[in-house]
C-alpha cells in the first residue's frame, strides 16, 4: 500500500489529481483529504462514532480551491416575549398578580374600576395590597406608590396586546395615542451546522490523469449515496458514507487552516468538457471536468471543540474525542510557542 499525506491506515487505498499533486510547484504541495467514513451513534453529535469505510477508494486528494473560507456560526434570534412570561422571568410575581386580577375582568369599565382599586389601596395601605404584591420586583413598588401609575400602564399594556384584543388596539393606535407591544429579546439558540461548497477544475494532461478525474468523480457519486434494500412497500436505505476533510501541507497536516469535523455530502455536480465541449483524440476523453461538491457538517462545534483544534500536544479535534475541561480562552500564543 502507498502512503499519502501521511495516510497510512491498513486497508486504505486513493485517487489524487493531477499525478504530482504533492510536490507539483504551481499547488506548492497545498491540498484537500477526502476519506470515506461509516457513521454511527445516538443523538448527541458528541457521541457520533466513525470509522473507516469499506471497498476502495478510501481516500481522495485534490488541489485546495481558491476562496478557502471558514466560518463558525452562532444563532441569535428576536423573540417576542409576552407580559406573562415577562413578568415571570423578572421575578415580578407580585405585580403579575395584580396585573391579572386586573385584566381578567370581563369588561373595560371592570377593569378601570379594579385598576384604580388597586392604585388606591396601595396609596392607602403602604405596608399591604399592591405593595406587598409588587414587593419582589426591584423599585416596582415605589413606582406603583406613585399614584398607582406603574400597575394601570401594566394592566393597559397586557391588555392591549392580548390575543383578540391586539389586532384592534393597533387598527385603534391613533384614536387611542398610544401603541402597545410584547417585549422582544435576543435568545442565543445554540452553534448551527455548518456548510461547504468547493469547486475543482480537472484538466488532464495525460492518461492517468483522465483515468483519475473519472475515478473521483465516481467516488463521490457512489459514495455520498445510500444502499437501497430490496423493499417492495417501503424504501429503506442504509446510511451514506460521510467524509473526514483534512487540509495538507506536502505529508503533514496544516496548522494554519481552521478544522472542519465529519461531514456528510449533501450535492455532487458536474460539467464535462468546458466552456465548449472538447475530448481528446483516441480515447474521447474530456479536457476537462469541473466538479463542485457540498457538504453540511455533522458535529456541532463547541469552545471545547475549538479550542482542542491546536493544541501542544497536537490537534485532538476532530480526530479524537476533545477534552471537555478546555472551557477557558488560552492567552494569544500560548499554544504556538
Amino acid at each position: 500500500m502507498e502512503s499519502f499525506g501521511g495516510y497510512a491506515t491498513a486497508g486504505t487505498s486513493h485517487l489524487r489529481f493531477p499525478e504530482d499533486l504533492s510536490y507539483n510547484t504551481d499547488y506548492a504541495g497545498h491540498y484537500m483529504m477526502f476519506t470515506a467514513m461509516k457513521v454511527s451513534g445516538g443523538v448527541d453529535t458528541r457521541t457520533l462514532k466513525f470509522a473507516l469505510a469499506e471497498g476502495a477508494p478510501t481516500v481522495v486528494c485534490l488541489p485546495i480551491p481558491q476562496g478557502l473560507s471558514a466560518a463558525y456560526q452562532n444563532n441569535w434570534d428576536q423573540q417576542e416575549v409576552g407580559g406573562g412570561r415577562a413578568a415571570i422571568a423578572t421575578k415580578g410575581a407580585g405585580l403579575m398578580k395584580t396585573v391579572a386580577d386586573i385584566t381578567s375582568k370581563g369588561t373595560v369599565t371592570g377593569m378601570i374600576g379594579a385598576a384604580a382599586g388597586a392604585a388606591g389601596k396601595g396609596l392607602a395601605d403602604m405596608s399591604s395590597g399592591l405593595r406587598a404584591m409588587a414587593s419582589d420586583v426591584g423599585g416596582t413598588a415605589d413606582k406603583a406608590n406613585a399614584a398607582g401609575a406603574g400597575v394601570v400602564n401594566e394592566m393597559m399594556g397586557m391588555a392591549a396586546t392580548a390575543p383578540g384584543l391586539g389586532d384592534l388596539v393597533s387598527a385603534a393606535q391613533f384614536s387611542l395615542g398610544f401603541r402597545a407591544l410584547q417585549q422582544t429579546m435576543t435568545s442565543y439558540s445554540g452553534p448551527g451546522f455548518r456548510s461547504f461548497q468547493w469547486s475543482f477544475s480537472m484538466k488532464p494532461l495525460s492518461s492517468e490523469d483522465s483515468t483519475a478525474a473519472l475515478g473521483i468523480c465516481n467516488y463521490f457519486k457512489t459514495r455520498s449515496m445510500p444502499a437501497q434494500s430490496d423493499m417492495q412497500f417501503t424504501r429503506v436505505y442504509n446510511l451514506p458514507d460521510v467524509f473526514k476533510i483534512q487540509f495538507f501541507t506536502g505529508h503533514e497536516e496544516s496548522m494554519w487552516i481552521s478544522k472542519i469535523g465529519h461531514c456528510a455530502c449533501t450535492d455532487v455536480s458536474i460539467s464535462y468538457g468546458g466552456d465548449k465541449f472538447t475530448t481528446f483524440a483516441g480515447s474521447h476523453a474530456p479536457t476537462q471536468i469541473d466538479l463542485s461538491l457540498s457538504f453540511k457538517e455533522l458535529e456541532l462545534l463547541n469552545r471545547q471543540a475549538v479550542a482542542n483544534e491546536i493544541t501542544e500536544a497536537g490537534s485532538t479535534w476532530p480526530g479524537s474525542t476533545y477534552q471537555k475541561s478546555a472551557k477557558k480562552i488560552e492567552a494569544p500564543g500560548a499554544t504556538w510557542t
